[in-house]
This record gives structure tokens, sequence and C-alpha cells, in this order.
């Protein structure tokens, strides 16, 4: 028994010593076209997540509280169209991205193969125990624990060649969509066998959390927010899991391929997801009108074809991410990059940051603007929320190697 101790203790000791020598060795140079979609993408997310964030779990984009003005409808018709499961993607893409450059850092240095995936399944758990503090303490959308969950999928696939992975990334495209129409078929039948009584009124359940995100303490919220955090991670589990791997694994090839490290040298690849973002508009913009009409004329019950379509239709990222390569050295788009890629560097620490600000000003506990705030203002907030947040991430970095929430999870993961 002392014997096997020891070997444990001994293999302990080489992990941490090699997860030391690779923090300790990490090349300082980083790409700024990645850490920019990086922020560019947090621009996006905020703009969906304020929507939603005082109304609990229910449609990504909330509700109408009132009858809507033209304005108000005509925000939810482009944040619906552009913006709604594009940014997001965007977000998951470079995930799997910065996996592969982590994971060849580390493997670099490592001295045994085990060591680098032990290395990074650290990570992981980290962002899994603080995906689960921010859904119950701050925001119940949460992302980054089902993020955690399918990056130890992904680490499944860290050592497979190009070729097989290609075949593993169409897999999973295949997995995903089955599974996305599967559901919707499943829950319209549903829906169509036992209609809603009074689909044109806004649902009870939707109204309680409306009150209690924005009118009660932050005690009394934690039970509610705990409750919908659960049925935000079941749902994304279920429906949104193969999706989120798909565009893990998608990234991680990016990565290991050099498209965005050499993008020169993938000039079609870039071409190619040109084209496929146009092409996904149409399928963007009825997805959006779709659930625009039902979050105006039956609330109750919710466009579920729509949901699908804007799914499909999440492509339309394509456009935005090769827009950003193939325009890179351009001037405008290059001081846009240099501007937004401070931001990107710490992503961690202003997505967190993001829930904490809608919480103080939009939350029952802080200012409490969520009661009467609409859809345009709303929206207005989140462009003054990230312009301020990119404003100080460029004073931060500028003074600090990595924001704060970075460097607590670099300390978890190498010691």
């Amino acid at each position: 028994m002392a014997e096997g101790e020891d070997r444990a203790d001994g293999r302990g000791g080489r992990l941490n010593a090699t997860a030391t020598a690779v923090a300790r060795t990490a090349p300082r140079q980083r790409l700024e076209l990645i850490d920019a979609l990086r922020a560019f993408a947090l621009v996006g997310i905020l703009q969906v997540n304020i929507q939603s964030f005082v109304w609990g779990a229910g449609d990504p984009l909330g509700y109408f509280a009132v009858q809507p003005s033209t304005a108000e409808y005509l925000t939810v018709l482009l944040v619906g169209t552009f913006v709604s499961a594009k940014f997001i993607s965007i977000f998951a893409f470079l995930f799997g991205v910065s996996a592969a450059l982590q994971l060849r850092r580390i493997r670099s240095r490592a001295i045994e193969p085990d060591n680098v995936r032990s290395i990074y399944r650290r990570r992981l758990w980290f962002l899994f125990a603080t995906g689960i503090a921010h859904g119950v303490l701050l925001y119940h959308g949460d992302i980054l624990s089902a993020y955690a969950l399918c990056g130890f999928v992904l680490l499944h696939y860290a050592g497979q060649r190009a070729s097989p992975l290609w075949r593993s990334v169409r897999l999973w495209w295949i997995i995903a969509a089955i599974v996305l129409v599967g559901w919707t078929v499943l829950l319209e039948s549903v829906s169509r066998l036992f209609p809603v009584a009074a689909p044109g009124d806004l649902p009870d359940e939707s109204l309680e959390r409306l009150s209690i995100y924005t009118q009660e303490a932050y005690w009394s919220q934690l039970a509610t927010r705990a409750a919908d955090y659960l049925n935000v991670v079941v749902s994304t589990l279920t429906a949104s899991a193969p999706w989120i791997v798909a565009l893990f694994l998608m990234g991680y090839l990016a990565g290991r391929l050099g498209w965005f490290s050499r993008p020169w040298r993938h000039a079609h690849v870039w071409r190619i997801a040109t084209w496929i973002g146009i092409c996904a508009l149409p399928i963007a913009v009825a997805g959006a009108w779709l659930n625009a009409q039902a979050m105006l004329q039956a609330p109750s019950d919710p466009s579920l074809a729509g949901y699908t379509l804007q799914l499909f239709g999440s492509p339309l990222a394509c456009l935005y991410v090769a827009a950003f390569v193939r325009l890179r050295e351009r001037p405008p788009v290059a001081r846009l990059i240099r501007w937004l890629a401070p931001a990107g560097r710490m992503p961690l620490t202003n997505y967190l940051a993001q829930s904490m600000l809608m919480g103080l000003l939009l939350s029952g506990w802080g200012v409490g603007l969520g009661a009467w705030l609409d859809k345009v203002q709303l929206a207005f907030v989140a462009l003054v929320i990230v312009f301020a947040q990119i404003v100080i991430s460029r004073w931060w970095i500028a003074r600090y190697r990595q924001g704060p929430f970075e460097a607590l999870w670099r300390r978890a993961t190498y010691g």
C-alpha cells in the first residue's frame, strides 16, 4: 500500500512539475486576430443575454411586457437575425481554436502524453465549477458549465490526425442536425396534441420571474435562478450539445491547420466561409421572423420551428469571421482588431463582469432598471457596457499580462 502511494505521489509530482514548466515558459506571443474575434463575440452575446436576463428561462430574447413599439419589434427582429445564435457560435468555435493552441503549447513541453490531458482536464474542471457558480449566483443563462462538459468530448479527439478529425467534424454536424430536427418535430407534435389554452397571453411563470428578478432582494432570487439555470443546462445538453461539440471540433481543426496563424495559405477556406454565411442569411431571417411573430402574437406558444431555423441560420457567423480574416490588413479593420484585442485577452473576466453589471443595473437587488427599460433601451445599455469593458480591458492589459479571472484559471490549471 505504501509503495502504491509512493508511485501515485511521484506521478502527481511529475504532473505538477510539468504544469509549472509549461506555465513559466508559455510564449507571450498571441494572435491579435483571435483575441479581437473573441471580444467581438462577447459584444453580440451580451445583446442576447441582456434581453433575457430579467425573464428567466424561456425565450432567449425574453418577451414583450406590453404591446411593443415598431422600434422594439425591429430590435427583436434584428437581434434575432444577425446576433442570436451567431455570436455564441463564434465563441464556441474560438473555444476549439484556443484548445488546439493550448494543447500544442502543453504538449511541446510535457514529458508524458497523459500529462497533457491531465493538465487540460484541470482547466475544464475549473471552468465547470465557475459556470455553476455563475449560473446560480449571477445569471441563469450561463454557458460555461456546458462548454466545460463538451470540452471533455473535444479532449477525446485531441490526438486525431487531420483526416479522421475531418470525419469526426462531419459526423458531429450530422448528429447536431438530426437532434435539432428531431427535438423540433417531437415538441411541435406534443404542442399540437396538447395546445396551450391561451397562447396570446404571457406565461404566468414568466411574469412571476420578471417580478422576482426586477423587484426582489438578491437572496430571494437564488432559488428561482438555480431552477432556471438547471433548466437551461438540461435543455442545452439535450438539444444543443452536439452543435457545441461540432463547433469545438471545427475550431480545434482550424487551430491545428493554421487557418488563423497562416490565413494566406487557406484563402479558399475563407472564401467558402463567406459563401456559407451569405447562404445562411435567408434561414436566419426566417427563423427570427417566426420567433418575433410568436413573441408578439403567441408568447405562451413559442415557435420551435423558428428557434430551429435560427440555429440553422447560425452559419451566418461564418461571414463575420471571414470578413475579419479577409479584411484584416485593411487599415480600418486592422485598427478595429487592435482596439478589440485586449478585451479578447480576458474573455472570462469580461463574460462574468457582464453578468455582474446586468445584475447591478437591471435586477431588484441593484438599480432595478429591468422593470421599465424596453428592448431598444436594453440594447443600448448592452452597447454602453461592452464599450466600457473594451476601454477598461485596454487599460488593464497595458499594465497586466491577463485578466484577474484568467490569472486564477491559469493558477488552477498549472498549479
